[in-house]
Formats: structure tokens, C-alpha cells, sequence
């Protein structure tokens, strides 16, 4: 079969979907990937045999001409390569490339891997994105999300119907990657990692305030990690600006990016993540494959990956008060304690989230 992936990153398309995209070309499918390039990332040499098509593509505002002309392309492309199943991720190919092969006639999958917390919300942003997905979903063969809870969502809102919706547990986690690595650091410090975009519904204020009282009460004995791009000139973003005068006064350590996320992963002793609202959170199954605590907020995408006080624990969402008590409730374990929590951590995620169940699951899904 000849399979696309359309997406708004070819970045994205290696961070979160390599695995599938391997597995299907070493199986003898003529696998494409479809996005903007933006440089980060050569697939067509990390991927042997996999193919690439870059195109153009605004993933933020709605600009009418834009969004007509992004159709348009896409039409023209899937009439010229004739896939036989196209995956759509994000918002704008899950809305326009859903119209443009049901125009080509070619069969499409809408993949929305997180609604997010604006979505859910009572805002314009939210009625107009429900009207177009209530609109284009319709020409979609399936529609995939990552838990109950989208579903459930979806469906209340009249986008796709029970049958039609299909629960994939997350985007898989590569466990022989991201396992359990010796620490470089060797002190009796207790280090928290935030690994998320840094924007204001990851709850980044949650994890600065925490840090900040933390600091205030532990001193040098805990240190606050800070991995992710910057938010920068979007409305809920964290500048540079701040994130440095945060980083001067001592409340947060801020390492970055990288493409290696398990070189910083296995110093920590615990992730955080004070989401909103999640698809299904790699980066939490990233620390719990690799044997890490987790603290995370008890909402949607991330409540699943947390089993509390056994692998971690969850804390009431925009609650500063109850995510530093569970922090101090980690500080207080053993190290014994600690390193049973991420190894049960672990055994969840090879049990619920392996990329090897999700690549059976795409596999068996391409036959229908």
C-alpha cells in the first residue's frame, strides 16, 4: 500500500511517529511523509526507504485564502500520488486535508492526538474549530483520539459518532530508548524535570510557584529543571525575557531543547507536569519508561499514565497548594521508595503504552 502522513512538522512527524513510520516501510509499504520542512530533521536519511514531500503550510490564524489554497494543494498532491490511506495530525490537515481527499477521493484517518484545553473551552476559538471539524470530520474514514475522555467529547459535540471514534492508547513510547540509565550526578539532591513546550496550559505558573515556595523552604537541596522550547510571542508563551529573570533569580534551571531528551531525563529524579489538559503525554511516558516518579495534574492525558501513590502521584489541576504538597510527600521518600515508584512506573508502560502495540495497531488498521 502507498500510506501518508500529513502533518504540520516533518519534526514532528520523526518525534512522534518514527517508529510506525519504520515499521511500515520494513513491512513493504510505500510510506510518504507529508509537512513543511523546516530544517531540524532529514527523514529520508534517518528513515531509509521512507520518502518525503515538503509543503506549505500557517499552523496558527485562520486565514480564509490561505486555508482555501492549503485544500487546493493538497487535492492536487493526493490526485497526483494516489495514496491509499492517508493519516492526518493536527489541526489543519485533520481539517482541510480531510476535504481535499475526500475530493481526490482517497481514504483519510483524522488523528487528533489532544483537543486541547482551548477546545474544551467556551471561546470563538473553540465554536469555530468545532464547526470545522463537525464539517470535515464527516469525510474521514475513522477518527482517532488518545482517551475516553476526547471521545466522550467529541461525540458531545457532534463530531463523529461511537463507532466511528477510535480510542489508540497514545502514540507509543520506544522502551529500548527510553529505559532505565545510570545518573552522571552524584549527590543527595532531590531534581524535579518539567519537560513541555513553555506555555501557560502546560502549567508552567504551577511549576515556577511550587518551585519558587520549594526553594524557599529546601534551599540548594532541590533543583527545578526546565526542557522545552519557548513560548515566545504566542498569547499564553513564556518569553525569553522571563524565563531568563526566572533562571537569574534561582526558582528554575533552564536547559533548552534537545533531540536527545534521555541525556537529561535519567538525572532527575522525578518528572512534573501541571497540564491542563493532555492527548496522552510523551513526555510523562518518556520518564516513566525510563523508571521516573511522575507528579502530574489528575486530568485527561495524564491521570492514565499515573497510577497515584503507586507510581507517582496526581494533583488537583491549577492547584499550587496540593502539587507542592505532593512534591514534598516525594522528597520524603527513600531512595528505595523512589526507585520502586519509577520501576512500577515502567512495568505500566511496557504493559499499556509500548510503541510495539501501537505499530500492531496501525498495522492491523491499514488492512481495513
Amino acid at each position: 500500500m502507498k500510506i501518508m502522513f500529513v502533518a504540520n512538522y516533518m519534526w514532528d512527524i520523526y518525534i512522534f511517529r518514527a517508529g510506525v513510520l519504520r515499521a511500515l516501510v520494513e513491512a513493504g509499504h510505500e510510506v510518504v511523509a507529508v509537512a513543511p520542512d523546516d530544517g531540524r530533521i532529514d527523514l529520508e536519511k534517518v528513515i531509509p526507504g521512507l520518502r518525503t514531500i515538503s509543503i506549505k503550510l500557517n499552523k496558527r490564524g485562520i486565514n480564509p485564502i490561505e486555508d482555501i489554497k492549503l485544500i487546493k494543494d493538497l487535492y492536487l498532491l493526493y490526485k497526483k500520488e494516489k495514496p491509499d490511506l492517508i493519516f492526518h495530525y493536527t489541526i489543519k490537515p485533520n481539517i482541510y486535508g480531510s476535504i481535499a481527499a475526500k475530493l481526490s477521493k482517497c481514504n483519510s484517518i483524522a488523528i487528533l492526538t489532544g483537543l486541547g484545553y482551548s477546545f474544551v473551552q467556551k471561546s470563538l476559538v473553540s465554536k469555530i474549530a468545532v464547526s470545522l471539524y463537525k464539517f470535515s470530520l464527516r469525510f474521514s474514514k475513522e477518527i482517532w483520539v488518545l482517551n475516553r475522555d476526547d471521545k466522550d467529547t467529541l461525540i458531545s459535540k457532534g463530531i463523529g459518532s461511537e463507532n466511528k471514534i477510535f480510542i489508540l492508547p497514545g502514540e507509543g513510547i520506544d522502551c529500548d530508548r527510553f529505559k532505565p540509565l545510570k545518573k552522571d550526578r552524584d549527590d543527595q539532591k532531590v531534581v524535579f524535570l518539567m519537560v513541555a513546550r513553555a506555555f501557560i496550559d502546560k502549567g508552567f505558573k504551577e511549576y515556577e510557584e511550587s518551585a519558587r515556595r520549594i526553594r524557599a523552604k529546601y534551599g540548594d537541596q532541590v533543583e527545578f529543571w526546565y526542557l522545552g522550547a519557548l513560548g515566545e510571542n504566542a498569547v499564553s508563551g513564556i518569553t525569553k525575557e522571563y524565563m531568563d529573570s526566572l533562571v537569574h533569580e534561582g526558582t528554575l534551571n533552564y536547559l533548552g531543547i534537545t533531540d536527545k531528551p534521555e541525556l537529561i531525563i535519567k538525572e532527575c529524579d522525578a518528572i512534573v507536569l501541571p497540564s491542563y489538559r493532555e492527548g496522552i503525554s510523551k513526555t510523562l511516558l518518556e520518564g516513566a519508561a525510563m523508571g521516573k516518579a511522575i507528579i502530574a495534574s489528575n486530568v485527561t492525558g495524564c491521570k492514565e499514565i499515573v497510577d497515584d501513590n503507586i507510581s507517582g502521584y496526581l494533583a488537583q489541576v491549577k492547584n499550587v497548594d496540593e502539587l507542592v504538597e505532593k512534591m514534598e510527600k516525594f522528597i520524603s521518600l527513600t531512595a528505595d521508595e523512589r526507585d520502586k515508584m519509577g520501576l512500577l512506573g515502567r512495568e505500566k508502560v511496557l504493559r499499556e503504552f509500548d510503541e510495539k502495540i501501537i505499530i500492531d495497531i496501525y498495522k492491523e488498521k491499514i488492512k481495513l
